[in-house]
């Protein structure tokens, strides 16, 4: 996008019947703009988690990964055949896992401050997607994002006929650190909503930056998107079954060719 938003691609197949598909750690920013509109940031999140053992993390350090939380906890494993999150579907978050493994300050990031992060949001809010439906989803005119799609409504890639069953995240005590889906349409009204000019700077507290650069990812399953803006360039891509931060190299290889466009138009 620089003067409106362009398809480089047309939508086919499910994505252009108004699927769903998943932001993974996108979610991050609406999460993170949640707190930073509702919470206040200095202060210690054993203050409303009185279950968390280090007194020193403040709502702050989860927004901005300065924490010291490891990735994920320790029940946490990675593996290519199983989804790590299915152990957390229905299990309240465990918050003596809370505890530093690097210096507080130090960026790290962390699944499990996110997940921290929608905790302290439950526990003010009664519920962090609720707020986050209030705080930004509305406001951006989002109609379409949850949690928990059925599997007639997601988009997901196809092994031997079958669907790929996505990662239990949503129903997990970690969606609030990537369990959005929604249609591609609804991703790219987040990104102009956190990008439109003149906007709070509290819109992309969770975004990654370098330079004049802003960016959000997210790495799931079977899936990757991500949101940049670099150059006067966003660009807003969304991938299936394909190696590892796929979209973010499309999306630095449009940015790049549409800025190389308009300096020479």
């Amino acid at each position: 996008m620089t003067d409106g938003w362009q398809s480089v691609r047309e939508p086919a197949g499910r994505y252009a019947e108004g699927s769903l598909l998943e932001w993974g750690s996108i979610t991050k920013g609406l999460v993170g703009t949640t707190a930073a509109i509702t919470l206040e940031l200095g202060r210690p999140v054993a203050s409303y988690l009185p279950g968390v053992p280090d007194g020193e993390i403040m709502v702050g350090d989860l927004v901005r990964h300065t924490s010291g939380l490891a990735r994920v906890p320790p029940t946490i494993r990675d593996s290519i055949f199983r989804d790590p999150y299915r152990p957390a579907v229905g299990v309240p978050l465990d918050l003596t896992t809370a505890t530093p493994v690097t210096p507080r300050g130090q960026y790290v990031y962390s699944n499990l401050g996110y997940a921290v992060l929608g905790a302290v949001l439950d526990a003010v809010h009664g519920s962090w997607f609720d707020a986050v439906q209030e705080q930004v989803l509305r406001p951006a005119g989002i109609d379409s994002a949850t949690l928990e799609p059925a599997a007639s409504e997601r988009i997901m890639p196809r092994v031997l006929g079958r669907a790929i069953r996505p990662w239990a995240l949503g129903s997990s005590s970690f969606a609030a650190a990537g369990g959005v889906w929604s249609t591609f349409d609804d991703l790219c009204r987040y990104a102009d909503w956190a990008l439109e000019p003149g906007a709070p700077a509290s819109r992309t507290v969770s975004w990654q930056r370098d330079e004049d650069s802003r960016w959000i990812n997210g790495e799931v399953r079977a899936a990757g998107a991500v949101i940049a803006r670099a150059a006067g360039v966003t660009a807003v891509v969304h991938t299936l079954a394909k190696a590892p931060y796929a979209a973010d190299a499309i999306a630095a290889a449009l940015v790049e060719r549409e800025a190389l466009r308009a300096r020479d138009a």
